[in-house]
This record gives structure tokens, C-alpha cells and sequence, in this order.
């Protein structure tokens, strides 16, 4: 009873292989990257429908509510790995559209995985965005975190990437990252018998 409805590439980062350096606070802002707040889920709404396929919207049916918990344990666009990867943290990112206009132009996803589980990078980004600076800068929070020690493996990096989001699979492919598989995505539509409101009688 399941139907298909896209397909995601899954591209790996190798361990051991080197990090970029973390980024200094004024390269960030330099980039127009800066943590994301409650106050982007409008913006962040527009940006994911404006680069994902309408049936897929529908879908998916995120709401508001959805987009404003970024950076928390809930995941929003989700992945294929999304039921699968436990993080010990999950930070999320904006890159700003040129100009003062309040738009995004890209999402950035870092998870950071306990014990032996890959680390987690995901990418949402309109065509034509500058997604080199964003991957550099992912790549260089998980790099610092694994530098620190303790409980933070060094077990490469998992990206999963939809086949209508190219060039963000091309831009990773540059940064280091190898196709692994390529996953269906299938969605179930479950019926839920709601129960019919009914009178009670009051009773003294």
C-alpha cells in the first residue's frame, strides 16, 4: 500500500579524511550564516517550496510549527536517515539571500552522532546559492567537535541529498563526499476513525 514519491541520494565523507578548520566569527557573518530562531519558519517555509517539487509539498504537509523547531531534536525538511541516526546535538543554520529582504537562500543541518553512528549534514538551498562557503562551514563544526575528544567519534559524515535538489550533490562531491546508495522514499496514506461526539446525559 506504499507509494513512491521522490528519491534520495546518500553521499559519505570517509573518517580520518582531513576537516576544514572551524570559521571565525567574522567569516560567518562575512558568508550571511548565522544560527536559525523560531522567527525563520515563515522564510524557511517559502524557501523549501520554492525548491521542492509541489506533490512533494503536499506531501509532506510541514506546517509553521514544524520550521520553528529547528536546531531541537525534531528535523525538518526530514531525511531517510532521520529514524535511523540518534545525535547527542543537532545545530541548524540560515545563510541570508543578498540584500536586506528578510529571504533565505539556504538551511544548513549538522548533527553530531553518539558512539559509532555517522555524523549528519544536510543542505536545503535555492539554485544558484553559494553552497561551497555553507558545506566549508558544516564540515569545520563537526571537524571542531570531533577535535575536542570525548565522547565525539571520528566516523564520517553522512549527507543525504533528493534527486530534485541537485547541484548541492555536485558541491559535496567537492568537498570530499562519495555517492554511497540511493534510497526510495515511500509514504502510506493511514485512515483514522475519529469517534463522533455525543451527548451525555447529566445525571444528579
Amino acid at each position: 500500500g506504499f507509494a513512491r514519491y521522490g528519491q534520495e541520494n546518500l553521499l559519505f565523507r570517509r573518517p580520518r579524511e582531513p576537516l576544514p578548520r572551524p570559521w571565525a566569527e567574522e567569516q560567518v557573518r562575512d558568508a550571511g550564516i548565522r544560527p536559525c530562531q523560531p522567527l525563520d519558519s515563515l522564510p524557511l517555509a517559502r524557501l523549501y517550496a520554492s525548491v521542492t517539487p509541489q506533490p512533494v509539498v503536499r506531501l509532506e504537509a510541514y506546517r509553521l510549527s514544524d520550521w520553528e523547531r529547528q536546531g531541537s531534536s525534531t528535523r525538518v525538511p526530514r531525511s531517510s536517515l532521520a529514524p535511523i541516526l540518534r545525535f547527542a546535538d543537532v545545530e541548524a543554520y540560515v545563510q541570508s539571500a543578498p540584500g536586506d529582504d528578510g529571504e533565505l537562500q539556504a538551511l544548513l543541518q549538522v548533527g553530531v552522532a553518539q558512539e559509532e553512528q555517522p555524523h549528519y549534514l544536510k543542505i536545503l538551498a535555492k539554485p544558484g546559492a553559494d553552497l561551497a562557503p555553507l558545506v566549508d562551514f558544516g564540515l569545520g563544526l563537526i571537524g571542531a567537535r570531533i577535535a575536542r575528544g570525548g565522547s565525539c567519534p571520528d566516523s564520517g559524515v553522512l549527507a543525504p541529498v533528493r534527486t530534485y535538489e541537485s547541484p548541492i550533490d555536485r558541491r559535496l562531491e567537492e568537498a570530499g563526499f562519495a555517492g554511497l546508495v540511493t534510497v526510495t522514499l515511500l509514504m502510506k496514506e493511514a485512515v483514522v476513525r475519529v469517534a463522533e461526539p455525543a451527548l451525555v446525559p447529566a445525571v444528579r
